[in-house]
This record gives structure tokens, sequence and C-alpha cells, in this order.
């Protein structure tokens, strides 16, 4: 028996939950927010379009590009966390910063999903196009435009830093590693190239296969030591 499976097995049935809680984190927050954001009608649109978009769409693949990102919003933060932990006996600061930002990135994806809400509830009403200058007035005030810079900002550079810290630690493999800081620049382009659901899926996947070895290594316990 490894040493990793050892320290599993020893492991308190609190500590195993803990564990356990935080690898469904750090694989199921980011294929939450995959699977919602396939599913969403309108990604990054005007407000006549989107609330169009929003009108035509299908019910049930709207509520569940709701549903997933609700679960999204809940998960990404404790995945956060668990890479974080993951990577400090070994880089402490660098988990320690990628962890921050992650945890601050992720806090405004419930306030953004309740965009998302507040969107396909205005789709429903007669004449919805007509809420279009309402919906742009909403979503481009400092308030909502605050939330959306903290969310890019946070979750995208975190990811960058995590792939470093987790394969400088050893954590994880290098093609894992690669993925996760992979996955931040790819998503940035989405922003600038067309086709920017296929792009951004794609960068939603890599994190999602990134991921699912550092979620292995807490399951199994295995948190390489402080380096001396």
């Amino acid at each position: 028996m490894s040493e990793s499976d050892t320290s599993s097995a020893a492991a308190a049935p609190s500590e195993r939950l803990l564990r356990w809680v935080l690898a469904v984190g750090i694989v199921g927050g980011p294929l939450a927010f995959l699977i919602g954001g396939v599913f969403n009608p309108s990604i990054h649109e005007s407000g006549v379009l989107s609330l169009t978009h929003n009108a035509h769409a299908s019910p049930v693949t709207n509520a569940i590009h709701l549903v997933a990102f609700v679960v999204a919003s809940y998960l990404l933060p404790f995945g956060a966390i668990g890479l974080a932990w993951l990577a400090y006996p070994r880089t402490p600061w660098l988990a320690s910063i990628a962890g921050l930002l992650a945890v601050i990135g992720w806090l405004p994806f419930s306030a953004l999903t309740a965009q998302d809400d507040v969107t396909n509830a205005l789709a429903q009403l007669p004449d919805s196009a007509s809420y279009g200058g309402f919906w742009d007035h909403f979503t481009n005030d400092p308030v909502m435009l605050s939330y959306l810079v903290v969310y890019v900002v946070g979750h995208l550079t975190s990811y960058v830093l995590f792939g470093i810290a987790l394969g400088r630690g050893r954590i994880i493999s290098w093609w894992a590693t690669w993925m996760l800081a992979a996955s931040s620049p790819l998503t940035l382009t989405a922003f600038v190239f067309p086709y920017r659901l296929v792009v951004g899926a794609v960068a939603l996947g890599l994190v999602v296969i990134g991921s699912v070895p550092a979620a292995v290594a807490m399951i199994r316990g295995r948190r390489v030591p402080a380096a001396t």
C-alpha cells in the first residue's frame, strides 16, 4: 500500500468527508459551469438579443443552464480552496495568492447567475424586447461591471497560478498542469474571436480534465510535505 493510500485510509471520517467535498468542488464546479455554459442561450450579447434568444430558447435547456450555474456557484469556491490546500505545502505563497484570487473571483458568480435568471424572467413577459434598454443599463451599471471584472480577473489568473503551483509541487502530472494554465488564455480569446461558445466550452473542458488528477490526489490524501 502506498504512502498516500495509507494516509487516506488512516484519515478520520471528518477528514475523509472534507476531502470528498473539496474533490467534488474541484471537478464538479467547472463541470457544472461547462454544462450551464453549453445550454446558455445568450452569452455576452446586447439586451435585445439576450432577451430574444432567451424567449425562443427551450424552457428545458434554459432550466438546465440555470440549475447548473446555481450548482457551480456553490461548488467553485470549494474547488478553489481544495486546489490551494493541495499546493500549499510546497508553494505556500503561490497557493495562497491563487486561492485568494480564485475565491474572490468566484464569489460574484452567484450575482452573474442571478443576472441570467433576470434575463430569462424578462424574456417571458409580453413584448420582452422592449426591456432591452433596461437590461443594458442594469448589466452595465457600476455594480454589475465590478462583479464581472472581479470574476474575470480573479478566476482566470488563479487557474494559471494553480497550474504552476500544483506542477511545482508535483501534485499533478505535467499535462494536467498545462491544461489548467492554458485554459485562461484560451478563455480570453473567446471574447475576441467568433464561435465564443465553442472556444469557451473547450477552455472549460481543459479545466475539467486538468482538475481530475487534483481531485484524485485530494481523495487519496496526496499532499506532498513542505520542502525543507
